[in-house]
């Protein structure tokens, strides 16, 4: 949902520094120093905003301004635990404060986090029910954690009021697919065609039918995008992830290659092809593009996970344990971080520690198991 992160940073930042316009007097120091970091903020020169945020809180600790820029730089930096300490922190101040609400909320639906997420946009929807943003991303979480009747409804209201967004008629035809429906898909997605060019209405079924895990519709999609437009922004990392679920590793390799090949700092292909490789056992070629997916999104839970995993095939105990340890402080719930990481301990000779990390793994196992097989008894 990366188109929606970007429609809330910065009106939230003109708010924020609004906000510190009032809190201080014009020959404050404070004022000046937080000016100079919204400067910089702006620039995109993200050190020296760093820098002078701090200043302020080492003045004013509550300066509720800085604390939300501070969270703000963290986000686009991609330095997610730090942002969401700093939104927390900030709701401690004000916590109905929307425009936090909805940016700590964004930060962990980047990370695909969408059972932490819903909460926050829920608590907006319950105090402003107008707020449109906030409901669709209450109705994405409620998707994506299985809580499609209330999901559907939601995006039912929001589309019956804005039958030309594109990306409602997306999220919605995504909905009925994921519930089984495909009639009522067709017809959304018929009216997504007529609404965006044909490129775009392409990529958006392709990106519906794989969340749906329709495979083969996904593929014929995307294939259909690259006809029609053979350089679409973000094509060949979408159909490498068909690739990728359907066991097409070579397939997937061509494409991510080929997105490596457009643009070298494309994140997400570093880390799906040195992912990839080292689950094929080819972890000295992995290791460099899950490297350099780790330069790039540095608070990314699965790259310091399969970076980890390498190291650790590699002989490189040590270091391995320090990045799954990363990746467990990211993502504590998942059991094959926490699995990996009690083999390394072990590995260095930390029987104790392991033992405790392995316990933890098998009980995370043991729940995904019920959560599976006894699904609705919570």
């Amino acid at each position: 949902m990366r188109y929606l992160l970007d429609c809330v940073f910065f009106p939230i930042l003109a708010y924020f520094a609004l906000c510190g316009i009032l809190t201080f007097a014009a020959a404050d120091p404070p004022k000046v120093i937080f000016d100079r970091g919204v400067q910089a903020l702006n620039a995109g020169n993200y050190p020296t905003a760093e820098q002078e945020f701090q200043a302020v809180l080492r003045q004013e600790p509550k300066n509720i301004a800085a604390i939300v820029n501070l969270g703000i730089l963290y986000a686009r930096t991609n330095r997610t635990d730090k942002a969401v300490r700093e939104y927390k922190k900030a709701l401690q101040l004000s916590p109905n404060d929307e425009p936090i609400l909805l940016n700590l909320g964004l930060v962990y639906l980047k990370q695909e986090f969408h059972s932490k997420a819903l909460p926050y946009f829920a608590r907006v929807v319950q105090m402003d029910p107008k707020n449109l943003q906030a409901r669709q991303l209450l109705a994405v979480c409620r998707i994506y954690t299985g809580k499609l009747t209330e999901g559907i409804h939601d995006l039912e209201e929001l589309e019956a009021a804005n039958p030309k967004n594109e990306q409602l008629l997306f999220l919605l035809g995504f909905a009925y697919l994921k519930n089984g429906d495909p009639d009522k898909a067709k017809a959304v997605f018929n009216r997504m065609f007529e609404v965006a060019g044909p490129a775009q209405a392409q990529f958006l079924l392709g990106r519906a039918s794989y969340e749906a895990k329709i495979f083969p519709q996904a593929e014929e999609s995307f294939l259909a995008v690259e006809k029609l437009e053979p350089n679409f922004p973000g094509l060949h990392v979408e159909l490498a992830k068909v690739y990728i679920s359907e066991r097409r590793e070579e397939d997937a390799i061509r494409e991510l290659k080929a997105a490596l090949k457009q643009n070298p700092t494309n994140e997400d292909a570093c880390y799906f092809l040195g992912s990839l490789l080292v689950r094929d056992g080819q972890d000295a070629e992995g290791i460099p593009y899950l490297e350099k997916a780790k330069e790039l999104k540095p608070d990314s839970w699965a790259v310091y996970y399969y970076l980890g995993r390498a190291k650790l095939h590699s002989g490189e105990k040590t270091e391995a344990v320090a990045l799954l340890r990363r990746a467990v402080e990211l993502n504590p719930d998942d059991a094959s971080a926490q699995y990996q990481l009690g083999r390394a301990l072990r590995a260095t000779g930390q029987t104790a520690a392991a033992n405790k990390v392995l316990a933890r793994a098998h009980a995370l196992r043991v729940q995904e198991f019920e959560d599976v097989t006894i699904p609705g008894t919570k």
